[in-house]
């Protein structure tokens, strides 16, 4: 791993920390001395070791005037790490001053590894696991030091002792960011216990980290959810990967800074480098999808070079290529950013503004506290001054990582809401359509009802008025006509069209034949991806009744599958089962109108299906054997109709070459022939049955002929409706 990298918030933390302690110690005397102090001092210079492991070392009383003073290993090569790995001990002699006597000391412990620490032959803490054995061996390091109460009421000689242990991982981590770790696997400072308790209750970083981190975990699991309801907008998808990733960032730094061991501290840091490969990458991810609608070509490229750069790092230990490729990276990704938002703000595109707001905010901010920052000085309030100054950066670092987010945040919810409003609008604009001709049919029969009466009454002695009335009557017919035959074209264009179905389906026909102008019967094709959504329905009635059923049919299941994307079959018929109930309002109305309908999922890659059927069912030919599927005895819709109605799902394996149909009762019920009897269900398998050698456009023509010739002068009693695919 590249340690500078990792360890980079960890040496910044030991710099800031360690930047006002004094380092005074004499060395013409045998004991230190602890003078008073400000704050803290560092104490790392009065310790002397010996390699080996001894529990004796830890008394009092025990001489360790042979040992090697720590601050004689001043190269590389005559360092302890360098030669030895296993239990070292370390001791240090101190006095404290008169001066500091009765006064509450602490001991500030900072450790690299793992130790026992002892005040006068006392054990005052343990961190991780020393031994010399590297399986017995666990790293207790920690960012955060350990702090030891310390009360001095004397001025005699007092010792700590320090039972530690070397280890490959400990040196490998450290050994080149710091010559004092170098020398010795632990700091230690002496500290006023009030300064100690300041630190331990100082929370304020690590409460804003935290915060920082809901923020972006909450982000991030509501976009995702948000583009698991609607699949197609995929910019919630790249923004929540890139929320999500600022969480893993954020989350981690909280973690590491309260308490992670080293080894735990490792892997997040590992962790932590991938994540500031895939923040920026996202970030880009979002403004292509809402600016250019889809991801160019330029993303996958700079996906490449962040797997080669990945496999640098933890491949073949090539850090120093793999931190190249990283800033290269990361540097080509802001310059794409920018130009992306210039080009958009460029060409007036939508959503532009909020993005350059949103990166303004912090610079704005920051003007807005400088000005109120230099009012309130003049005017003499000079505490609120330096508090605003004080505060100032705070607020471009808050607002930058903010602003941001809510930019994408806000920009996202107006599409998604601008989306939804338009729906509704759409299904306001189908139910008015459906009520008022609904209203004229009733009207018609009506005044067909009146003229009906009047003519009887009136037939010998008002023949002139009748013919009158008639004339007016064809008007209004011809009027009826003109709207039903305006109303077959609108239906006609929004069943699906077959150049489209042909896309994906090369061998299929669709036989629609409906009584009236308008039909009661229709089909529904949607694609995603290598998966097939194809579905027949039969509404209740036909004409007018019946087409406006099929016009609320086509419009959920538009809904439900290529906006909601919900595509099980069986649960889009139970929740098409209560769109049409909530629809109509048939828990209040009298209306009872709905629809039988067979549905199938196909997904063409392995040649399988899902089927769910309203009282309709499937008829597949798998191997040249006729396999029948029935259907849930239950209707769609209707005053029964219960939100808990289940359909019920059946897979089925088929083979290259296997055909399905799916049919509404119109041709099997058609009267016809010598007898004038309906054609029936046996008869239809048996033409089925018969003609499976021929192509898919052959059958068609086929049971097309055989129905004209079958009904001759019989009138047609129902929509027609029968799909035939060969896999």
């Amino acid at each position: 791993m590249n340690n500078k990298l990792y360890f980079f918030i960890y040496i910044t933390f030991l710099f800031f920390a360690n930047s006002d302690k004094l380092f005074a110690v004499d060395t013409k005397s045998d004991v230190f001395t602890i003078t008073n102090f400000k704050k803290s001092e560092n104490i790392d210079s009065i310790f002397s070791y010996d390699l080996g492991d001894n529990l004796e070392y830890s008394k009092t009383v025990f001489d360790d005037s042979k040992w090697r003073l720590v601050i004689a290993d001043s190269t590389l090569n005559d360092t302890l790490y360098s030669s030895h790995k296993g239990v070292v001990w370390f001791r240090g002699h101190f006095k404290i001053d008169s001066t500091l006597i009765n006064d509450p000391l602490t001991f500030e412990v900072q450790c690299y590894g793992a130790m026992e620490f002892f005040i006068d032959g006392k054990k005052s803490l343990t961190m991780g696991t020393v031994s010399d054995k590297i399986a017995n061996y666990r790293s207790g390091f920690s960012i955060r030091p350990y702090h030891i109460p310390f009360n001095a009421n004397d001025t005699n000689e007092h010792v700590i002792a320090i039972r530690t242990a070397t280890s490959d991982d400990q040196r490998s981590l450290f050994i080149n960011y710091n010559s004092e770790i170098e020398k010795q696997p632990f700091s230690v400072n002496i500290e006023r216990t009030e300064t100690a308790l300041e630190e331990v209750s100082n929370f304020k970083i690590n409460s804003i980290i935290l915060i920082f981190s809901t923020i972006f975990l909450v982000l991030g699991i509501f976009h995702f959810i948000l583009f698991l309801y609607y699949v197609k907008n995929r910019a919630n998808l790249y923004y929540s990967l890139f929320t999500l990733f600022l969480f893993v960032l954020f989350f981690g730094v909280y973690t590491i800074m309260n308490g992670a061991d080293l080894k735990l501290a490792t892997k997040i840091l590992r962790i932590e480098l991938v994540s500031l490969f895939f923040v920026p990458l996202f970030l880009l991810g979002v403004l292509y999808e809402i600016f250019y609608k889809k991801l160019l070509r330029f993303f996958w490229i700079l996906s490449g070079f962040i797997a080669i750069s990945l496999f640098c790092y933890f491949a073949i230990d090539q850090k120093g290529l793999g931190g190249f490729l990283q800033f290269l990276i990361t540097a080509t990704i802001i310059v794409e950013i920018i130009r992306v938002l210039y080009k958009a703000l460029k060409e007036k595109k939508d959503g532009a503004k909020i993005f350059l707001f949103g990166l303004l905010l912090p610079i704005l901010g920051a003007l807005f506290f400088s000005f109120a920052s230099s009012m309130l000085s003049k005017g003499g309030l000079q505490k609120a001054s330096l508090f605003i100054s004080d505060h100032t950066g705070e607020f471009v670092g808050f607002s930058f990582l903010l602003s941001v987010n809510i930019s994408m945040t806000f920009y996202l919810a107006r599409d998604f809401a601008r989306m939804n409003k338009k729906l509704q609008e759409q299904l306001k604009e189908i139910k008015s359509l459906f009520h008022k001709t609904i209203e004229q049919e009733v009207e018609r029969k009506k005044i067909l009802e009146q003229q009906n009466e009047n003519l009887e009454q009136m037939v010998s002695i008002r023949t002139n008025e009748v013919m009158i009335q008639k004339t007016e009557i064809e008007n209004k017919n011809r009027d009826l006509n003109d709207n039903l035959n305006y109303a077959r074209r609108i239906q006609e264009a929004i069943l699906p069209d077959l150049n489209h179905i042909r896309q994906s389906l090369k061998d299929f026909f669709i036989i629609y034949k409906p009584k009236d102008i308008v039909s009661g019967d229709f089909y529904f094709f949607s694609k995603n991806k290598e998966k097939i959504i194809i579905a027949i329905a039969d509404c209740t009635g036909h004409g007018v009744t019946g087409a406006f059923m099929s016009m609320i049919g086509t419009s959920l299941l538009n809904q439900l599958i290529n906006e909601n994307g919900i595509l099980e079959p069986g649960k889009i018929l139970q929740e098409l089962s209560h769109g049409i109930f909530e629809a109509l309002n048939q828990s209040e109305s009298n209306v009872n109108d709905g629809m039988d309908i067979a549905i199938c999922a196909i997904d063409l890659n392995n040649y399988s299906i899902i089927f769910a059927g309203a009282n309709r069912p499937l008829w597949a030919f798998v191997n040249h054997e006729l396999v029948v599927i029935k259907p849930t005895k239950a209707a769609i819709g209707g005053s029964q109709n219960t939100s808990t109605t289940l359909f019920n799902e059946h897979s089925l394996q088929l083979n290259k070459g296997d055909t399905i149909y799916l049919f509404t009762d119109g041709y099997a019920d058609q009267f016809g022939g010598l007898e004038g009897k309906k054609i029936m269900s046996k008869q239809f398998k048996s033409l089925l049955i018969e003609n499976q050698h021929l192509s898919m456009n052959e059958q068609e023509l086929f049971l097309t002929k055989y129905m004209n010739e079958w009904m001759g002068t019989f009138p047609q009693i129902d929509d027609i409706l029968v799909a035939g695919i060969r896999l």
